[in-house]
């Protein structure tokens, strides 16, 4: 109950919290203090005017640390009661980092005068932060307490209605949702707020101004990227009422879920009313805070709703919880396809060269095209032999919930309609790039890890290789930085996949997967490879700093992060001969590592 009510009152008073930073930007407050962590070299300046605004901001957002810091210390007390309470624990520490990475960016916004990107990451990164206290806030009532009071009859008829398409389309609104925030804020943060006029008569369409016409499409790149905030907006509208009415038919029998089902289509509704508002009263304080309000709440609401959902899924339902859809998803391997956009976004940021925004947001489309189609073919190629596995017995292909030629279908039908694209409209270097990573991911890391361990090398190649297509995208040429980029990436993905083969040996195995920990003197290969390995990585992370001219806050960076992870490296060769050690500490250098790059790529964009 403790660590219900206390993770509520962090909801909460996050929530306030993304308002009053709302509020901060409306009325330009955002620099009234222009050192950080203090105020004018003070912790309590005079609090009047944008300094309250700014500085009570950063004061609220301590209390929101100190909130989170209270709920690790809670989840600590209960983690060794339950799974459900060691979960918890690790959910916290991961608000915990979030909450502090958050702080960090909010530093940078102030020291480097609002940069986009940053500020754009800031909301972002805040929103995500929100949902996590609603997880652990959700989570923190036990899924048996929530039914118990719900009739056999209201659960036969909940049967009867639930398709598994209904949670995964309410996911779907969601992270639609989410972009479509982004995609705002970087508007906002990129001058483009009034960039289709003010007034109640360029409220719905764009005032041209060049032509001084209203039009849905103008000439100007800024109104462009508006409009696009607009008209996606009118997507993900339909998208989220379609699903969340759909949800309340369902579950019209049972109130509380049928009210969480409708709080999405009801908040969505006052965003877009009050979005227009916005530009009705001239982009004034009230109406553009109330805007981002409705936003969280939206988003908020959905990502409660499919916790419900979840719910119900595990109390009322057995056997199949799958969709096309998700199979689809799964198909693509999404965290994996996610952290390899995750590198191209690097490359594209970093570039030192300008570029159109809807070009970048093209080739950033065309490389997602080619890297969710290679890891179809992958999954399509290795069906029997992750039917071996217990990790990926479930995936579609080798649970014949899919037939294989819709999986090849998918995958080569992606890849070339995206490889052309690339060379036709962004260029020909980026469309080069992209075919390589696919050729050599399906057809030589793919049949190779059957005949040899040293595919790990092959397969961090194409692994390597989507940074410097992001680079290639803006600049249309390979020079030094794209070689760190690229040999970053390279290194960094050996040490990685030795931990996975390490920890998930028996499973390999099991597939007739050839990896060094199943090898003669496997574990002691391993170990030091993952250690040298991990050295290179520690010299190469410097490269940006040497031949790239990174900043010294880069290079600081890279020298604190690569060498606490080359030190977690060593540690491997201190423990007992036990397996069991080496793979728990094996398990904890791939979770690591996991942090690690998206640390290190985050210093160079932030710190270039």
């Amino acid at each position: 109950m403790r660590v219900k009510n206390l993770s509520l009152i962090a909801v909460i008073t996050t929530f306030v919290l993304i308002l009053w930073g709302a509020v901060v930007h409306n009325t330009e407050s955002s620099l009234a203090c222009p050192d950080w962590p203090l105020c004018y070299n003070q912790f309590f300046p005079t609090m009047e005017g944008s300094i309250l605004i700014e500085h009570g901001h950063r004061l609220l957002a301590t209390l929101v640390g100190l909130l989170t810091i209270f709920l690790v210390v809670s989840t600590a007390k209960e983690r060794k009661e339950s799974l459900e309470k060691t979960h918890l624990f690790k959910m916290s520490c991961f608000a915990l980092f979030l909450v502090i990475a958050q702080g960090a960016l909010g530093g940078i916004t102030v020291i480097y005068r609002l940069p986009t990107i940053v500020s754009t990451s800031h909301l972002g990164l805040s929103l995500i932060f929100f949902s996590t206290l609603i997880y652990i806030n959700h989570k923190a009532k036990s899924n048996s307490e929530r039914f118990i009071n719900i009739s056999d009859e209201t659960k036969a008829k909940i049967k009867n209605a639930w398709k598994p398409i209904t949670r995964h389309g309410i996911l779907l609104a969601l992270a639609m949702l989410f972009l479509q925030i982004l995609l705002g804020a970087f508007m906002r943060h990129a001058g483009a707020g009034a960039a289709c006029g003010l007034g109640a008569s360029n409220s719905l369409l764009c005032r041209d101004f060049e032509t001084l016409a209203l039009t849905g499409w103008p000439h100007m790149p800024q109104a462009q990227l508006h409009m696009i905030h607009r008209l996606y907006a009118v997507v993900v509208f339909v998208f989220v009422a379609i699903f969340s009415i759909r949800t309340s038919h369902i579950f019209k029998a049972e109130k509380t879920i049928k009210w969480a089902s409708l709080s999405p289509f009801i908040f969505i509704s006052f965003q877009v009313f009050i979005g227009i508002m916005t530009i009705a009263f001239s982009m004034a304080v009230v109406p553009t805070t109330l805007h981002l309000a409705g936003a969280a709440l939206s988003l908020g609401s959905l990502w409660k709703l499919n916790l419900y959902l979840k719910d119900a899924e595990d109390s009322f339902f057995e056997g199949n919880r799958h969709s096309f859809f998700s199979d689809l998803v799964d198909l693509t391997k999404p965290r994996l396809s996610l952290l390899v956009m995750v590198t191209v976004m690097v490359g594209t940021l970093i570039a030192p060269d300008r570029i159109n925004f809807f070009k970048a947001l093209f080739a950033f489309f065309l490389i997602t095209l080619v890297v969710i189609g290679s890891a179809a073919l992958n999954c399509y190629i290795e069906r029997d032999s992750d039917a071996l596995m217990i990790r990926t017995r479930e995936r579609p292909l080798p649970s014949k919930r899919m037939k294989p030629r819709t999986a090849l279908l998918f995958g080569f039908g992606l890849i070339l309609f995206a490889v052309p694209m690339l060379a036709l409209f962004i260029n020909l270097v980026t469309g080069v790039l992209a075919l390589v990573a696919a050729i050599l991911y399906v057809y030589a890391y793919t049949p190779m890890k059957k005949k040899s361990p040293t595919a790990v090398y092959v397969g961090a190649i194409p692994g390597a290789i989507p940074p410097v297509m992001g680079w290639t995208a803006v600049t249309g040429r390979i020079d030094i930085m794209a070689v760190a980029l690229f040999l970053i990436l390279f290194i960094w993905q050996l040490p990685h996949f030795l931990a996975i083969s390490l920890y998930h040996a028996d499973d390999y195995n099991a597939a007739n997967i050839k990896v060094y920990p199943n090898l003669k003197k496997g574990l002691q290969i391993t170990k030091i490879g993952i250690f040298v390995f991990t050295l290179v990585l520690f010299f190469v992370s410097l490269l940006p700093s040497f031949f790239a001219q990174a900043s010294f806050i880069y290079t600081r960076a890279a020298f604190v992060l690569s060498g606490a992870f080359l030190i977690y490296a060593a540690r491997g060769f201190f423990l007992r001969q036990d397996l069991a050690m080496h793979r728990e500490w094996a398990r904890n250098y791939f979770y690591g590592s996991l942090f690690y790059l998206p640390l290190l790529l985050a210093a160079l964009i932030f710190f270039k």
